[in-house]
């Protein structure tokens, strides 16, 4: 078994990124996530995928793709929100480049759809993730 890595834990001041790989989410259903999380001291960044939206999804695959992988490669960056689920991450998967977050793990959170990126994280690089509610929740 790999040795299991555990990203930094938010401290005040980290900054938190907002993105839909999967399924559609208005811009306004993340204003009470975004507003509850800086009132509890983050910086929150929503991706270029909050409130898009084509068909089904929250964008074409590659604009969801470059959102995600832009918030992985982002240093500043200390956990990943996601919108919320339902589906499409299967459909980028085999695109993303985790080199960037591999040298600098950050939390990815969500479920559903989003559970298959903490099982393909968990396998390939032993990092942890949180099974967590999305912005949709909140």
């Amino acid at each position: 078994m790999k040795n299991r890595i555990i990203p930094p834990y938010l401290q005040p001041g980290d900054t938190i990124g907002i993105t839909c790989p999967s399924g559609y989410l208005p811009a306004e259903r993340i204003i009470f996530a975004k507003k509850t999380l800086e009132a509890w001291g983050y910086k929150v960044i929503p991706g270029s995928t909050v409130g898009s939206s084509h068909y089904y999804f929250s964008d074409i695959d590659d604009r969801r793709l470059f959102d995600l992988q832009a918030l992985l490669d982002n240093t500043t960056v200390k956990a990943i929100l996601m919108g919320r689920g339902g589906y499409g991450l299967s459909r980028i998967i085999d695109r993303i480049d985790f080199t960037g977050f591999r040298s600098s793990p950050k939390w990815i959170c969500g479920f559903s759809d989003i559970t298959l990126l903490h099982s393909h994280i968990h396998a390939q690089f032993g990092i942890a993730t949180l099974h967590s509610p999305m912005c949709s929740a909140f």
